[in-house]
């Protein structure tokens, strides 16, 4: 299975080192809106923008899931 990295930006850029088995892109692409979902909770609503990213194993950018508290 491919691995894919989710980072989080918002103005500065957390990468995630380790990343995760996906059986595909799509499959990805919701890992990352349900940590979106996750982290939404903890944040205020006033908080700058911030963004889950996918980041496949060639190093590209795939998705992007927006956190909205």
């Amino acid at each position: 299975m491919p691995i894919f990295h989710f980072d989080i930006a918002d103005g500065v850029r957390l990468e995630d080192p380790v990343g995760l088995d996906c059986k595909n892109e799509n499959d990805a692409k919701k890992t990352a809106d349900l940590i979106a979902r996750q982290i939404a909770v903890d944040i205020p609503a006033d908080r700058e923008d911030r963004a889950v990213l996918v980041v496949d194993e060639t190093g590209s950018e795939i998705y992007k899931a927006p956190v909205k508290p």
